[in-house]
C-alpha cells in the first residue's frame, strides 16, 4: 500500500476529535506498536468547528500532499461543516464517512441501521486490541455514556446508553430551581486522593451531593452491567472471569479510578472474595480503531478511495 498522510476523525456530540499520522497508515492497535501516537491532534468543542479550521490552517503548512480522512460521526451537522472545511482547505484529500457495513464485525442488534457508528467502531477497536476470544465491555464516557458487550466469539451484542457525567449535572440544573451547575463533574473522584472533586459518603454539601450522585450513576450502571454480563457468560458456557472492561472517552481515567475504588470498597466489605474486572483504558480508542480500519485496502478500494 502506498503510504499517505492519515486523518482519523471521531465526530461526537460535544467534540470533534482528530488525529493525524504523517507517515502513512499506522497499526496502533498492534501490541507491538502501542506507542504509535499521532503526530498531532485536535479536540474541538466549538459548534462551527472554529478550532478545527485554525488547526487545519496550520496543518496546511505541511504541504499539499494528498491525505486520507476516515471519519465516524454521530452529528450530521458537524459532518457537513467538516466536509466544507476540507473542500476549502484541503481539496486534494479523500474523505470516507464510515458506515456499519465497512466494519468487519458481527452485530446482533434488532435494528442495525440505528446502531451508533461510534459504538460499533469502539467494539471493532476492542477486537483488535484485546487477545482473541476475550469477552469485553466497551465503555465510552462522553456526553452520553455507552456500555456495550462483545462476546467471546467477537459478536456485538448490544448494551446500554445513559447520560454522561456532565449531561447528568446539566439536567439537574436545567430541571430544578435551586440546584447549581457544578464545575468539572467528570472529574469527581471517590478515592479522596485528589483535592479537587474528592468526595466522602455521605455528602454534606449540595455541590458534593450532586457530584456523588453523578459518580454513582455511572459507576452503578457499569458495575450492574458487569455483573449481568458475567451471568450471561456463565449461562452460555463462557468464562466470566475472562470479561474485560475497555474504557474510552475523555472521562476514561477518572472512570477507571472510581471503578477501582468501588471494587476496593467491595473487597473490604466481603473479605476480598468479590471478583473484580481487568480494566484497560484507551482514551483514543475510536481514533485508533479508525486508523486500523484505514489499513483495510480492500474496503478503501471498494469505496472508491484510490491509493
Amino acid at each position: 500500500m502506498k503510504q499517505r498522510t492519515l486523518f482519523a476523525v471521531d465526530v461526537g456530540n460535544t467534540r470533534v476529535k482528530i488525529a493525524r499520522w504523517l507517515r502513512g497508515f499506522p497499526n496502533p492497535l498492534d501490541p507491538r506498536a502501542r506507542s504509535s501516537s499521532p503526530d498531532s491532534e485536535c479536540a474541538d468543542p466549538t459548534a462551527d468547528l472554529d478550532e478545527t479550521k485554525r488547526w487545519l490552517s496550520d496543518e496546511a503548512k505541511c504541504g499539499d500532499q494528498s491525505a486520507l480522512w476516515v471519519v465516524s460521526s454521530v452529528s450530521a451537522r458537524k459532518t457537513v461543516r467538516l466536509k466544507e472545511l476540507l473542500a476549502s482547505l484541503r481539496p486534494q484529500d479523500a474523505c470516507r464517512l464510515i458506515e456499519l457495513d465497512d466494519l468487519p464485525i458481527k452485530v446482533d442488534y434488532d435494528y442495525p441501521e440505528k446502531l451508533g457508528i461510534d459504538r460499533a467502531v469502539a467494539a471493532y477497536a476492542g477486537l483488535r486490541i484485546l487477545p482473541p476470544k476475550t469477552p469485553f465491555l466497551t465503555i465510552d464516557v462522553g456526553t452520553a455514556a455507552t456500555i456495550d458487550y462483545v462476546d467471546q466469539n467477537g459478536v456485538f451484542r448490544g448494551g446500554a446508553i445513559l447520560p454522561g457525567p456532565t449531561l447528568c449535572a446539566e439536567a439537574l440544573t436545567r430541571k430544578t430551581d435551586a440546584l447549581p451547575m457544578i464545575d468539572d463533574p467528570e472529574n469527581a473522584s471517590l478515592d479522596g486522593r485528589t483535592r479537587r472533586g474528592a468526595l466522602e459518603y455521605p455528602a454534606t454539601e449540595t455541590n458534593n451531593a450532586i457530584r456523588l450522585g453523578v459518580v454513582f450513576t455511572l459507576v452503578g450502571a457499569i458495575t450492574a452491567f458487569y455483573w449481568k454480563t458475567r451471568l450471561t457468560l456463565e449461562r452460555e458456557g463462557g468464562n466470566p472471569n475472562a470479561l474485560r472492561l475497555l474504557i474510552a472517552g475523555g472521562d476514561a481515567t477518572s472512570t477507571e479510578r472510581n471503578l477501582n475504588n468501588y471494587f476496593d470498597d467491595m473487597a473490604a466489605n466481603f473479605g476480598g472474595t468479590v471478583p473484580r474486572p481487568s480494566i484497560v483504558v484507551e482514551p483514543r480508542l475510536a481514533l485508533y480503531g479508525l486508523a486500523e480500519l484505514a489499513n483495510d485496502e480492500a474496503m478503501l478500494k471498494r469505496k472508491g478511495l484510490t491509493l
